[in-house]
């Protein structure tokens, strides 16, 4: 068994006090990474808008954090980042720009969804990205096999949400419609903790390790913050025959 940590939607900014929507991020960021180093995950997934900005201070200081970590770690960009940057910066002992992790007998596909000079937010992935995942899961047909990407390929429930997601995910879906041995889709970017099941594949969305978007059943109630509101990660344990277990765990960093 394999286990893995899903960080996602850290959005550092230039300086460690720094605020967004009233949180500090490399704080809050903080605080997540050392929850998750108390399950002793095997890897460390990223996926997508690590610094808020896009700037190269941001990217570097999330480096420093992770490589402290010591477990070996692999990422892939969002909306908000500088793809070219991230290269550039994160990389190290333990963290690697690699697309195609070996997890014991999974194999891990983190897509780049990233869009130049989105309209709001979106997502695309691009024809040299579509290739590669149906070269890929040519290759991997006797593994399981887990995708990462930034944008979600499957509705949010949040009418907003759902209009800045993988604009193509049609396509996506017609690639791993033909391939039973993807077991599992999961991202980023929705800032929210809900599962949808689509052409028999469970797609999970993650919470950001600051700020959360309501979910579709929740309101905000006025000095009572709820479990919902609070920074998360999520957990996947990938057994050797194709199964695995996914949970989001919180941390109570709103009082």
């Amino acid at each position: 068994m394999v286990l893995i940590a899903q960080i996602t939607d850290t959005h550092l900014l230039d300086h460690p006090e720094a605020e967004m929507r009233g949180v500090k991020t490399d704080a809050s960021f903080q605080a997540v990474l050392a929850a998750v180093q108390q399950f002793k995950p095997d890897r460390l997934i990223l996926t997508g808008d690590l610094a808020h900005h896009g700037e190269a201070i941001s990217y570097e200081r999330l480096r420093d954090l992770v490589e402290a970590t010591q477990i070996p770690s692999y990422w892939l960009p969002g909306n908000h980042d500088d793809p070219e940057l991230m290269a550039g910066i994160l990389q190290g002992d333990y963290l690697s720009p690699d697309k195609n992790v070996a997890l014991g007998n999974w194999k891990l596909l983190l897509l780049d969804s990233f869009l130049e000079n989105p309209e709001y937010g979106e997502g695309f992935l691009d024809t040299a990205q579509l290739a590669w995942l149906a070269e890929r899961l040519e290759h991997h047909q006797n593994s399981p096999v887990a995708i990462a990407i930034h944008h979600h390929v499957v509705p949010a429930g949040v009418d907003w949400l759902d209009q800045i997601d993988m604009t193509n995910r049609a396509e996506f879906w017609q690639i791993v419609q033909h391939h039973p041995q993807v077991k599992t889709v999961f991202f980023g970017h929705v800032h929210l903790e809900y599962s949808v099941t689509q052409g028999g594949i469970p797609c999970f969305g993650t919470p950001s390790t600051c700020t959360q978007v309501t979910p579709p059943d929740q309101e905000p109630i006025e000095g009572d913050r709820q479990l919902w509101e609070q920074p998360g990660f999520r957990l996947f344990e990938l057994h050797d025959d194709g199964r695995f277990q996914t949970k989001v765990q919180r941390i109570p960093w709103f009082a």
